[in-house]
Order: C-alpha cells, then structure tokens, then sequence
C-alpha cells in the first residue's frame, strides 16, 4: 500500500511540473509579443524608366534658354575717295589697314598711284583717306588726325564750319552742287551748331545726313 500511494504521488508531482513548465511557456510567449515591436510592413519600390530622348530635348531647351552673352566687336567707319572704283563709306573691323579699306571700296581704280600711298597704315575712326591718282599734284596721299587739312581736322572729320567747297566736294554723295549750298548756307545762316544742321541744307536729307555724320563735325 505504501509502495502505491509513493507511486500516486510521484505522478501528481510530474503532472505538475508539466502544467507548470507549459503555462510558463506560454506566458513567456505572450510578454515577448507584447514587448517586441510589430514588424514593419514590407516596402513597396517604384522602378523608374529614364527617357532618353525625353531628357536630352530637356537639356537642349535648358541650353537655349540660357542667355548667350555677346562678344562686342570693336567696328570703325571711315571714307575712302580718290583713285578707287566705289568711293564711299565703309564699316571696318577694329585694326583694319589702309588696304582693307582700298579692298572694300573694290581695289584701285587703273590710274590710281599706289606709290603714294602706305597700305599697311592703320586706319582710325572717322579717317578720311584719299588715293590719288597718276600725275595727282596733291601732296598727301591720305588724311590722319596727325595732318590736319586746311578746312580743319577734329579727330580726322571734316569741320563744317572751315571746309572748303572743295573738301566738302569730296565727301560721298556731296558733289559740287552740295557743297556749294553748304557754304551758301553757313555764310548765309551763320556756322553750324551741329552736325544735324546739315539737314536743313535743301538737297539733303536723312540718309545722305546718317551717311555724312561720321564724316564731318562741328569744332567748337
């Protein structure tokens, strides 16, 4: 009898222990879940497609839309009379020569004396330069701020209020008849005031006057 009751008992103590070790688990379980954080949801990624052609038409839009800074060119205007086959006014690049400006007005006229003129001289802003002919009794060959001519020189233009009839002949588009109305004018009106006074001398107007102005001035 005793040995039955030691056996009862012994088997109460392991039904025990197995309840207990289970309950135990579970507990442990259940704190664990209650002190983890909750797993983060999976994150869904967004593949993107590059357009080439998309982003190259952007880059050339970008690329015309930026400002363009220009590139100042230095220009001067000078007037070429003579022996020459278009004597006029022309608009050279800064550092432009005698030559460039004989070029321009189309080369030497057949009878012009090339012998008297120094093609490599630069030519400056507003500089009248005459090419002379064969047998030509003018002295100069050209005209430069440094030989001022007898109607005067301001910087190489033509002082109206001095020129001759025979300066004022030589610009382009005067002629004889021109030149005498300024001189009539100026003696009549007394000197001019400024260069767009010419334009009240009947014969000229404003585009013979926009293609003298860089020619002549007004001396004070």
């Amino acid at each position: 009898m005793e040995l039955l009751s030691e056996l009862a008992q012994r088997k109460a103590l392991i039904a025990a222990a197995l309840l207990f070790a289970l309950g135990a688990g579970v507990l442990g379980q259940t704190i664990l879940e209650y002190v983890a954080p909750p797993a983060a949801p999976p994150v869904a990624t967004t593949e993107f497609v590059v357009d080439e052609e998309f982003t190259e038409a952007a880059d050339g839009r970008a690329a015309a839309e930026r400002p363009v800074t220009p590139t100042a060119i230095p220009f001067i205007v000078a007037y070429v009379s003579g022996a020459v086959r278009a004597p006029d006014v022309y608009r050279l690049p800064g550092g432009a020569r005698i030559k460039d400006l004989v070029l321009a007005a189309g080369g030497f006229a057949d009878d012009a004396d090339i012998e008297r003129i120094n093609l490599a001289a630069p030519i400056t802003d507003g500089q009248h330069v005459r090419v002379p002919w064969i047998g030509d009794a003018t002295a100069a060959a050209e005209i430069t701020p440094a030989e001022s001519p007898k109607g005067g020189n301001s910087g190489g233009l033509l002082d109206l209020n001095r020129a001759t009839v025979a300066e004022l002949d030589a610009l382009p588009g005067i002629g004889s008849v021109l030149a005498n109305r300024i001189v009539e004018w100026r003696e009549r009106e007394g000197p001019f005031r400024s260069v767009d006074d010419l334009g009240k001398v009947e014969g000229i107007g404003p585009a013979l006057l926009a293609k003298l102005a860089p020619l002549v001035t007004v001396a004070p």
